[in-house]
Parts: structure tokens; C-alpha cells; sequence
């Protein structure tokens, strides 16, 4: 039988988690380990797992009198120490963290130990509150501009590379006297529109991927989602 650690949250979180856990053991007969992952999940309030966990262990939790008065008065009681819904999985995320810097210190061993002291730096900078948008929007300008005004050379000579075998399609076409609607329809309908397409699309794209990925092996766009995580938050983009 697992037995996973156990994470110690802040004290007003296990005090709710330990009020949840005594009604559900009065309500319901489950395995030990059940107890506390479903007080939290009523804590945290997704209601899809919540629906999830009582179709697969069969029981009642979101219409059950006594878990609903507990869970209110958990609510309020976290309330007061400035701990709602929106930000209860920060403080959960938080306490993982710690645990997870714990085990590592016990089980990992570092020749250098300012090893990561250089990123910390980089970090500093690039996720501050004054640089961190302003350095981002530079970078994400630079990229864009690039791919611009970059794209057009390629775009250009498609454009013209494909235009060329275009007027040599269509003199092949006549060669072979080819009816004027079928020549039309491949050569003006079919050839013309995906070149086009390609003249167009494949230049920008070959640039702003290998770009981006470049950011990416950087280990910039990390730090970029970590700048906007209040902005998508406002927007109800995560939990």
C-alpha cells in the first residue's frame, strides 16, 4: 500500500481540513487516505471533480446538509484570514513547493551550490514588476518586427519564382492545346491559389517558429507566463 507524504499546509487550512475530514467520516465509510484529498477538493470547490467523486465512490456530497454547513463555516473561517477560492490553490501550491524543497534537500546533493545563482539574476530582471512586461513587449516587438519585414524577401521571390512557372504552365497548356477551361481551372484556379498561399504563409512562419523556439531553449517564455499569470487570472483563464 502507497504511502504518499504528507503535505502540511497553513494552520487555518488543516484546522478547516480536519473539521471537513470529521464529518465525512461520520457521514461515509472510506479508505483512510480518501478522507483528507476529498476535504480538500471541497475546500478548493471544483465542482466537476466533486460530481466525479461521487459517481466512482458512490456517495452524496454535494447535497449533504451537514458537509455543506461545514464547508460554509470552513469558507468563512478562511475568509478571515484573506484565504478565498481564488487564491486557496496559491497557498496549496506554495506548501507542495516547500515539501518538494525539503525531500530534494535530503535526497539531492549539488557540487555547486550557486549553481542556479546566475538564473536567480536573470530571473530578478526579467520577472520584475518595472522590467518584466516592459522587456517582454520589446522582445515579443523585436520578433514581430522581424518576422515582418523579414518575411517580405522570401514572399517576393516566391511570388516571383512561382509566377515564372505559372506563364510556363500556361504556354505548356497551349503546346498541348489544352481547353481553355480545364488550363484555367488547374493552372489560374488550383496552382495560383496555393502558391499564393504558400508565397505568403511559408516565409512569416519559417521565421516566428524557430524565433520563438529560440525563447523557448532560452527558458524565456516560462518567465513570460509568468509575468502575465495576473493578467490571465483577471481574465478567468486559469484556476
Amino acid at each position: 500500500m502507497p504511502k504518499p507524504n504528507k503535505i502540511i499546509y497553513k494552520k487555518v487550512i488543516e484546522d478547516e481540513l480536519n473539521n471537513i475530514q470529521e464529518v465525512l467520516k461520520k457521514e461515509f465509510t472510506l479508505s483512510n487516505n480518501l478522507y483528507r484529498w476529498i476535504s480538500l477538493k471541497l475546500l478548493d470547490g471544483e465542482e466537476k471533480i466533486l460530481k466525479s467523486i461521487e459517481t466512482n465512490l458512490d456517495i452524496n456530497l454535494l447535497n449533504n446538509d451537514n458537509i455543506q454547513e461545514t464547508l460554509l463555516e470552513a469558507t468563512k473561517n478562511l475568509q478571515k484570514s484573506n484565504i478565498t477560492k481564488n487564491n486557496l490553490k496559491d497557498y496549496i501550491v506554495t506548501d507542495i513547493m516547500h515539501k518538494s524543497e525539503q525531500i530534494c534537500g535530503k535526497v539531492c546533493t549539488f557540487e555547486d551550490e550557486n549553481y542556479s545563482k546566475r538564473d536567480r539574476k536573470i530571473d530578478k530582471i526579467l520577472t520584475s514588476k518595472i522590467f518584466g512586461i516592459p522587456i517582454m513587449i520589446l522582445f515579443l516587438g523585436i520578433i514581430f518586427w522581424i518576422t515582418i519585414v523579414g518575411a517580405n524577401y522570401p514572399s517576393q521571390a516566391l511570388f516571383s519564382m512561382f509566377g515564372w512557372i505559372e506563364d510556363k504552365l500556361v504556354l505548356f497548356a497551349q503546346y498541348l492545346h489544352c481547353p481553355e477551361w480545364l488550363s484555367s481551372m488547374l493552372i489560374s484556379g488550383v496552382y495560383q491559389t496555393l502558391t499564393w498561399i504558400i508565397s505568403v504563409m511559408l516565409p512569416p512562419m519559417a521565421i516566428f517558429f524557430p524565433l520563438f523556439t529560440i525563447l523557448e531553449d532560452l527558458g524565456y517564455l516560462p518567465r513570460m507566463a509568468f509575468n502575465m499569470d495576473g493578467f490571465f487570472k483577471k481574465c478567468c483563464c486559469t484556476r
